[in-house]
This record gives structure tokens, C-alpha cells and sequence, in this order.
């Protein structure tokens, strides 16, 4: 398998227990500490943004990547 597959699939981890702790009940410390500097709506988007859609975009690359590797 190759080394950029595994990346992806770690990345797409990574985003999968962003999302779970975002959407939990249960706020976390560095989200409410977030939250409290930036304000509600900003400290979430924050949040979001280098938690959920950086790692996302990590993992399209890494796969697009490994699959480019395989093909040739």
C-alpha cells in the first residue's frame, strides 16, 4: 500500500474525530478556551476550519496522490 494511502486514511481519522468532538455535547477545553477569545460564532468557525477542513483537504491530496502513484 502506499505511504500516501496511509496518510489519507489517518487524515480522514483525524477529520472523523474532529467532527465527533465538535457535535458531542460535552464542549472540550481548547474549544472553550477558542470560544471565549474569539467569540461564539468566530471561535467555532475557527475551530472548524483548522480541525475539520485542513485535515480534509490533507487527505484529498494524499489520496489523489497515492492513487496517482498506483496508476503508474
Amino acid at each position: 500500500m502506499d505511504v500516501h494511502l496511509i496518510k489519507g486514511v489517518f487524515a480522514v481519522y483525524v477529520v472523523g474525530v474532529a467532527l465527533i468532538r465538535l457535535l458531542d455535547d460535552e464542549e472540550h477545553y481548547y474549544l472553550a478556551v477558542v470560544k471565549k477569545v474569539w467569540g461564539r460564532s468566530q471561535g467555532l468557525t475557527l475551530h472548524f476550519i483548522a480541525n475539520v477542513c485542513v485535515p480534509m483537504i490533507f487527505a484529498l491530496v494524499a489520496f489523489s496522490q497515492g492513487f496517482i502513484a498506483m496508476a503508474s
